[in-house]
């Protein structure tokens, strides 16, 4: 097997290197060992960044010194050695020189493209005569964790993370509950409210930045900052002495309703949090980061009530009743998105944290199975069915998206199916993108005009039945138009 010829140039980093920088790993704080580096264009660059990287590979760099790292990347390895002992021997060897995170990366690939190869021993040989070990998201996982007896996190599609530092852990699925929210996005910048004493007055406005980023963070976390939390603490502490004083300043200045509900927020985020933890039988107690131990002295009586109030949120999302109620609400609440009466509720991913805690539930546990939704235009919540399905398209922000890969996720069965369009089927486009727009909206209004252009064109045809992208190109043809940078371009004749 020409097993050298499977290492490409890449002119930026390889998926698995970009999950490290998106999750805050390639921050300077930790040493990184590329087993298996390839050409080592990863390693060229991230060494151009100042970073500790070393890398090693048995074909382009074998008199590299491989050496214990904090984290160890087996990028793309396992799949092309097409001995079984020497694959398992490697996976071994790559978690030995780890310290605290390894994260494997295969190729994945349904039956019907493999069958395009020659099979050869428990894979293919590909046109290059190199050999490929295609898997499924379960499969490597099952194989990673009966070789080296550990539980895995998918980071995405192929992706694999192996935690061998439990705090690392805790704080990667803790911030991944509330690394994506911003208080902001629901309420405005707080607007002070007018204060008659003018020392306070003239106080508030000399530390008016400082104050105003204070209280949002306040607003962020839904509780007062430990002095360790807030960066600025110092200067905080040395115009009031104490948070607390700041905190307790502030009260004349901002609508308290904000954060109350800032409150609310944080605990549902919580609740989330530990739901999600049980859900993947991870236990948190023993190396919960300091911030979470505040927190749960904030808003819940103990660990065990918190983990109490995360259970019965946990069991309830296997009640459609239950999952049906939330859509509709969240429905309600959002006011886009395409809901099917006692059936499913589809809206774009970037609404996810504003959706109830329940369904937040329903669908992380859907993403535990899966990996990183980062990726995901909609996501479709199916409300009876114990499934979530995930869509993504070739660019959503085109006026008609064609849809690439559907995802769905039977949480009941914890299995997944995967359904590739351009392949094994016809590019289906996204016909009513409008239901996913804020009504009033610079955007929607032009979608509107898009709309109907197009529905001019199929006049006479059910919009159920309106058809895939190739059926559409004879469409155009007809009318003599083209679709070019989301207008329709008349064809001289």
């Amino acid at each position: 097997m020409q097993r050298h010829l499977t290492a490409i140039n890449r002119d930026r980093l390889s998926a698995p290197f970009q999950k490290l920088a998106k999750y805050g790993y390639l921050n300077g704080d930790y040493s990184i060992l590329d087993y298996g580096c390839g050409l080592g264009d990863d390693a060229t660059e991230l060494e151009a960044h100042g970073l500790n990287i070393n890398a090693w590979d048995p074909v382009h760099r074998p008199n590299a010194t491989k050496t214990p790292c904090d984290i160890v990347n087996l990028g793309f390895v396992l799949n092309v050695i097409e001995d079984q002992p020497e694959r398992q021997d490697t996976l071994k060897a790559a978690y030995q020189y780890t310290n605290k995170l390894l994260l494997v990366s295969v190729m994945l690939a349904n039956e019907a493209k493999q069958e395009h190869f020659k099979p050869y021993k428990d894979g293919v040989i590909t046109s290059r005569n190199t050999f490929q070990k295609y898997y499924s998201q379960a499969q490597i996982r099952c194989y990673i964790e009966q070789v080296l007896k550990v539980k895995t996190t998918p980071f995405g599609q192929g992706i694999i993370a192996v935690f061998k530092s439990a705090q690392l852990e805790e704080a990667h699925h803790l911030e991944l509950q509330f690394q994506n929210y911003n208080w902001q996005h629901i309420t405005q910048r707080p607007t002070p409210k007018v204060i008659n004493k003018a020392e306070q007055k003239s106080l508030f406005e000399k530390h008016q930045d400082l104050l105003a980023d204070f209280w949002q963070y306040c607003l962020h976390i839904g509780r007062m900052p430990a002095n360790d939390e807030f960066e600025q603490s110092p200067a905080i502490r040395q115009i009031f002495s104490s948070h607390n004083k700041a905190f307790q300043f502030l009260q004349g200045y901002y609508d308290q309703a904000e954060f109350v509900q800032a409150k609310t927020k944080r605990y549902d985020d919580l609740l989330v949090y530990f739901a999600l933890s049980l859900f993947g039988k991870r236990k948190a107690k023993s190396h919960m980061p300091a911030k979470l131990t505040r927190d749960i002295k904030i808003h819940f009586e103990s660990y065990n009530h918190a983990l109490e109030e995360a259970k019965s949120l946990l069991f309830s999302i296997s009640e459609p009743a239950n999952i049906g109620n939330a859509c509709y609400q969240a429905y309600e609440n959002i006011k886009l998105g395409e809901l099917h009466d006692n059936h499913s509720y589809i809206l774009p991913t970037r609404f996810l944290n504003q959706l109830p805690a329940i369904l937040r539930v329903y669908i992380g546990s859907a993403a535990q199975l899966y990996g990183d939704i980062d990726d995901i235009d909609l996501v479709k919540i199916h409300m009876r069915s114990g499934k979530v399905t995930f869509l993504k398209y070739d660019d959503f922000s085109k006026k008609l998206p064609l849809l690439v890969e559907r995802v769905k996720v039977k949480l009941l069965e914890q299995n997944i199916d995967y359904f590739f369009y351009g392949d094994d089927y016809p590019n289906q486009p996204l016909y009513n993108k409008i239901d996913y727009l804020k009504k009033g909206s610079g955007e929607y209004k032009s979608q509107q005009r898009f709309d109907k252009k197009l529905a001019a064109m199929l006049k006479g045809v059910e919009k159920s039945e309106w058809p895939n992208w190739p059926i559409l190109q004879k469409v155009f043809e007809y009318w003599s138009v083209e679709l070019k940078n989301n207008r329709f371009i008349k064809l001289k004749k």
